[in-house]
C-alpha cells in the first residue's frame, strides 16, 4: 500500500471511530467522560501514526459532526462554540506532535508523555478561558445554559485530554512500529 493511501486510511478509520462514539455516546448520560477520552486518543494516535495534518483534520471534522448531530437544547450554542473546540483540539495535537518530534528515543515515549501533559493543560486553559468569555459575551445565553456549557468545557476537558492521552500512549506503545509515521 502506498504511504499516502495508508495515511489517509488511518485518518479515515480513526475519524470513523470518533464519529461512531460521538453518535452512540449521545444515548448515554455523562457521555463526555467516555466520548472525550476516545476523541482525544484518536487525535493523538492519528497524529503519531499519520502525521500532523491527520490529527488536525480530525480536530476540525469531529467537533463539527458532533455539533450538527447534537439534539440537546444547547446544541445551537455548542455549534457556535465549535471553532473554539477545534482550536482546543489543534492545541493538544500540535503540542503532542512537537514533543514527539523532538524526542529522539525509540518509541518516543518521553516526548509523548510530555506532549500529552503540556497539550492537555494548554487545551484545558484555552477552552476554560474561551467558554468563560463566550458565556459572558454572547447575548441571550441563560444562566442555566451558561452553567451547562461551563461544566462541559472546563475541568472535564483536562480529565478527558489526559485520559485520552494515556490511552493513546498505551495504543502506540502496544502497536510499536506498526503504527509509526514515516514522512
Amino acid at each position: 500500500m502506498k504511504i499516502r493511501t495508508q495515511l489517509l486510511t488511518r485518518t479515515a478509520l480513526l475519524l470513523a471511530v470518533v464519529i461512531t462514539f460521538q453518535l452512540l455516546g449521545k444515548m448515554i448520560p455523562y457521555n463526555n467522560y467516555i466520548v472525550g477520552p476516545v476523541v482525544n486518543a484518536a487525535l493523538l494516535v492519528a497524529t503519531a501514526s499519520a502525521g500532523l495534518w491527520s490529527g488536525i483534520a480530525i480536530s476540525v471534522i469531529a467537533p463539527l459532526v458532533s455539533a450538527f448531530t447534537n439534539k440537546a437544547p444547547i446544541a445551537p450554542l455548542i455549534l457556535g462554540f465549535s471553532p473554539f473546540i477545534i482550536v482546543g483540539n489543534a492545541i493538544i495535537v500540535l503540542a503532542f506532535w512537537l514533543f514527539r518530534k523532538k524526542d529522539g528515543t525509540p518509541g518516543k515515549l518521553l516526548g509523548s508523555i510530555i506532549g500529552v501533559a503540556v497539550g492537555s493543560v494548554l487545551k484545558f486553559g484555552f477552552l476554560y478561558g474561551a467558554i468563560t468569555a463566550f458565556t459572558s459575551l454572547v447575548s441571550g445565553i441563560k444562566p442555566q445554559q451558561a452553567a451547562t456549557l461551563i461544566s462541559l468545557f472546563s475541568w472535564p476537558q483536562l480529565f478527558t485530554a489526559i485520559a485520552g492521552g494515556a490511552v493513546a500512549i498505551v495504543v502506540l506503545k502496544l502497536a510499536g512500529k506498526a503504527l509509526e509515521y514515516r514522512e
